[in-house]
């Protein structure tokens, strides 16, 4: 506990003065192949945090390959190297049966309770909601954080509202005291999704601790395009798979997408710095594709077909800040969920970051 309490104060003084920030690649390495521990695979690491002294990753597996679980994991970075290790995993246990734990966000609270975020499963009768559980940090339910009816589907029959299935709350972060809780789904919900196909509005959900309690509040608009066809192929999907707290207002974001080419599939997807100051709260808006809305300011800070153009950019869903590089600079990890595929890496990228006045 002492060392996430002294992440969170060095964390606190940063970026907060801070207009925008540059990013550089320091390194990148992967985990092995067809990787096990204690038996279960290693994969679907869609969530990440570092606490200051270890990672904390979370799994999507939905049970088939093993126990809704996450693990810790040894990180080192020296000059223009990193390595990352699994060292232990944790289950989750005391969970309602009845729920689908399609695990894709995990923080920790200075408290000690650690939230990760679920998409549960449409496809399941009754359909599986969406949810923020709590657990404390051996993986033992606590409670739950409701989510805004909005965003939750019929439990049976036509889906009419809420979100698509596997396309929901993937981003989820929090600021340093642990106070404020922030979610954003992946893809629009039925009520924000456009007629053109060109719009895709998502929200930015806060929610305020109350007590022992964290409560939904604003929502803010965040607007994304799918990226212009290249000489590879179309983009053929596009969502946001992660998102991070920088300071009062700003967050990096996420995408990820999916570019259709000649010999199959390939990914895409960039780091945008968005700011929310100035912008209106929507959490009373029943649809955001009506035009009226004003979204999130955006800047993009990395395209990954850019700065990995030499490679195959893999599935990369999972955002932290880590620890200080040896040269002093901040550093921001991103992390991919190779998806259970021996054709997918667990890779690691490092960057370096500057604060840019």
């Amino acid at each position: 506990m002492a060392k996430l309490v002294l992440f969170v104060l060095l964390f606190s003084a940063g970026f907060v003065q801070a207009k925008s920030l540059r990013l550089e690649l320091f390194a990148q390495s992967s985990l092995a192949q067809k990787l096990k521990f204690d038996g279960e695979n290693v994969g679907g690491l869609s969530g990440l945090f570092w606490d200051g002294s270890k990672l904390l990753a979370v799994s999507d597996d939905r049970g088939k390959g093993g126990k809704p679980r996450f693990y810790e994991m040894d990180l080192k970075i020296t000059a223009g190297k990193v390595d990352f290790n699994v060292t232990k995993v944790i289950h989750f246990s005391g969970i309602p049966k009845e729920w689908v734990l399609d695990l894709e966000g995990i923080v920790l609270l200075p408290n000690g309770e650690l939230v990760t975020s679920t998409e549960g499963d449409n496809n399941k009768k009754p359909r599986a909601m969406p949810r923020l559980i709590v657990t404390n940090t051996a993986g033992v339910f606590k409670t739950e954080i409701p989510f805004p009816d909005k965003f939750l589907p019929e439990t049976t029959g036509l889906q009419k509202k809420g979100i698509e299935n596997n396309r929901g709350f993937e981003g989820l972060t929090m600021n340093p005291n642990g106070q404020n809780l922030y979610a954003m789904n992946e893809y629009p919900i039925i009520a924000d999704q456009a007629d053109d196909d060109k719009s895709y509005w998502l929200r930015l959900v806060e929610f305020k601790k109350d007590k022992d309690h964290f409560k939904a509040g604003a929502e803010y608009p965040y607007l994304y395009s799918r990226q212009p066809n290249t000489s590879s192929g179309p983009e053929v999907f596009r969502g946001v798979s992660e998102i991070l707290f920088v300071s009062d207002n700003k967050f990096i974001v996420l995408e990820r997408g999916v570019r259709l080419t000649k010999s199959g599939m390939s990914y895409t997807g960039g780091l945008y710095l968005a700011d929310s100051t100035g912008i209106k709260d929507v959490s009373s808006v029943k649809q955001l594709a009506d035009g009226k809305s004003t979204a999130m300011k955006k800047e993009k800070l990395v395209d990954f077909e850019e700065v990995l153009k030499n490679q195959k950019p893999e599935n990369f869903e999972a955002l932290t800040w880590g620890p200080a590089l040896p040269d002093g600079r901040k550093s921001l990890l991103v992390l991919s969920d190779n998806n259970f595929s021996a054709k997918e890496k667990t890779t690691l990228l490092v960057f370096a970051v500057k604060e840019v006045e």
